[in-house]
């Protein structure tokens, strides 16, 4: 257990500053197709280049990317507010009305601004996020008149 936070509401302040990205993470496992809207991804490494995904564990993607040992992430722009809405909540026919490809490194939401297709190498389980580690081995810069949403929250204690 952490130490008794000071300035709780200071410091959420302070988290909330932290800028993130919005993005589509998906996964396939056989013929079931998953998303879910994540905001915590970030670069992790160079050589090989590598990103980190935070998600919840009792989120159904999570499972899917463990059994499977795969995941994308695709990048979104303030244009793809039907994608967000897509995937704000789990359901099984989410991609029903989402232009998507299945490439051979996973699912790629077509209007995104760009996709990475990683292989799930590791993850570290230090709060209620689990922080999922994957080696990009593939990606595509899609729509370039496109930039990436820049999201800022309130606080860094809630969504």
């Amino acid at each position: 257990m952490s130490e008794q936070l000071m300035n709780k509401e200071a410091i959420g302040q302070a988290i909330g500053r932290i800028p993130s990205g919005v993005f589509i993470i998906t996964a396939q496992r056989g013929e079931q197709k998953i998303g879910m809207m994540g905001s915590w991804v970030a670069q992790a490494g160079f050589e090989p280049p590598v990103i980190s995904v935070a998600i919840h564990p009792e989120r159904e993607i999570y499972k899917v990317i463990e059994e499977t040992g795969r995941f994308s992430v695709n990048v979104l722009s303030n244009e793809n507010m039907n994608l967000m809405k897509a995937f704000s909540r789990y359901s099984p026919d989410q991609f029903n009305d989402v232009a998507h490809e299945i490439s051979e490194n996973g699912l790629v939401l077509t209007e995104a601004v760009a996709v990475m297709h990683c292989r799930f190498v590791g993850k570290c389980t230090l709060s209620e996020h689990h922080l999922f580690l994957g080696e990009v081995i593939d990606g595509a810069y899609l729509n370039h008149e496109q930039a990436p949403m820049v999201h800022l929250r309130k606080s860094g204690f809630n969504y």
